[in-house]
């Protein structure tokens, strides 16, 4: 039968030399997670500091050389869009017909800014110009033609919303007018 107090009769330095290579296989198992963790945080940090870097000069190179957007002749460049203000009147339909033989369409007013744009070129002209939102009776709310609905904190249309409704902005106004009615109109299409 097998004794273990005989097993543990071993020479002193047997055991302390066991008691070595215990505690140097667990020194060198926490070195091997200590450099595994080393390892995975060297590797992040690069793309962290490309990162850092490469956004401001993004950013920087933005504002030092803005890209060019071009519009046709005749058409006036307003943010990422050229704008044609028509110099004769028709009825909407027509206008609308108009832009869409230029490859465009009628004004969709995105915010204030736009719309104070619009107002001030109007002020200038005198005119009255079609943009691209009219009435649906059938839905009871304005509509723009690119079929989103009107969002009620960019127009304050003023006038009656009935059938055949459609929109006008003028120096002062945006007005709900009859679509029949001959007025100027505003194109847009996409700057390049």
């Amino acid at each position: 039968m097998f004794n273990f107090t005989d097993a543990c009769r071993c020479p002193r330095s047997n055991r302390f030399a066991l008691k070595l290579s215990c505690a140097g296989l667990i020194l060198l198992l926490l070195t091997v997670i200590g450099l595994s963790v080393l390892v995975q945080v060297l590797i992040q940090k690069p793309s962290i500091e490309k990162c850092r870097v490469d956004i401001p000069r993004i950013a920087a190179s933005s504002t030092e050389t803005p890209v060019q957007l071009t519009c046709p002749n005749d058409w006036m460049p307003h943010r990422n869009k050229c704008l044609q203000f028509s110099q004769e009147t028709s009825v909407w339909k027509d206008s609308l017909s108009d832009c869409t033989r230029k490859g465009a369409i009628l004004l969709l007013i995105q915010d204030q800014e736009e719309l104070r744009f619009v107002k001030n070129f109007a002020r200038e002209k005198g005119n009255s110009f079609w943009i691209g939102l009219s009435y649906s009776m059938s839905e009871m709310h304005w509509r723009w033609i690119n079929s989103s609905t009107l969002s009620s904190d960019v127009l304050n249309i003023i006038g009656d919303f009935k059938l055949n409704s459609c929109v006008t902005v003028s120096k002062d106004k945006v007005v709900s007018e009859y679509c029949a009615a001959d007025n100027n109109w505003i194109c847009q299409k996409e700057a390049k």
